[in-house]
């Protein structure tokens, strides 16, 4: 199970859960994973105004924000829920968190250490 300190796999874990479930509904995997989502974008946005971003950081910003939209999507559908959407959201998802390596964010003004870079 993934730490509640670790949105984007508690995301992940909440949207698995979510797609296990299908063709029901579960209401609950859906709010917890926009609710990760959310707070791995507020953790985004609170680094951007802290130092200014890279393109890779803003893109990455635009993906999340897409992906947050799909869940919103399967949350509050307009017709049936969009199960092969939610299924690339969760793609997408893996993706991103695999693609950073390292901490998502470092404090301002300190680098990583020189073999990570």
């Amino acid at each position: 199970m993934a730490s509640d300190d670790d949105p984007g796999h508690a995301a992940l874990a909440a949207i698995d859960r979510a797609l296990q479930h299908r063709p029901e509904k579960d209401g609950t995997d859906f709010s917890t994973a926009a609710k990760q989502l959310a707070r791995l974008r507020d953790t985004m946005i609170a680094h951007h105004r802290a130092a200014p971003p890279s393109d890779a950081q803003r893109e990455r910003l635009m993906r999340l924000n897409a992906i947050l939209s799909v869940v919103m999507g399967g949350h509050f559908p307009l017709g049936s829920i969009p199960w092969h959407e939610i299924e690339l959201a969760r793609g997408w998802l893996a993706e991103l968190l695999a693609a950073d390596r390292s901490p998502p964010y470092q404090p301002v003004g300190l680098s990583a250490p020189r073999d990570q870079a």
